[in-house]
């Protein structure tokens, strides 16, 4: 009885033996493994920090440009504008008999003109 107990006892001891050495064999190659793929992480956000900081620089030049082009088309839509009530000043000057003229389009603010010399001007 005492022999099969030893036995028993002996045998349960090397199953949890080995059982704890399968485990740390195990652990130790998942650890390797997890350090190896925070090594290559490392190695890619090093090659990939001056990706980024250009994509940061782009991104601000491409706003930057945004801008802009706004700006520019709201300066078109004005210029369009003032040129359609140019031409329509015009249209009406050369129908008109009247010796004066009252316009603001040449220098921005009301001013009487001979009506001569804007249709010359407008021929030029």
């Amino acid at each position: 009885f005492f022999r099969q107990r030893r036995m028993f006892i002996f045998l349960q001891q090397t199953r949890t033996d080995a059982s704890i050495k399968i485990q740390r064999i195990f652990r130790g190659h998942k650890g390797r493994e997890n350090f190896a793929v925070a090594i290559a992480l490392r190695s890619l956000e090093h090659k990939a920090r001056p990706l980024y900081s250009l994509l940061e620089n782009e991104g601000g030049e491409i706003k930057r440009h945004q801008d802009a082009q706004v700006g520019v088309k709201r300066a078109l839509e004005e210029a369009k504008n003032a040129v359609s009530e140019l031409e329509k000043e015009i249209a009406i000057l050369n129908h008109t008999n009247a010796k004066y003229w009252d316009s603001d389009q040449i220098t921005g603010t009301p001013q009487r003109y001979v009506t001569g010399l804007l249709r010359v001007s407008n021929i030029l």
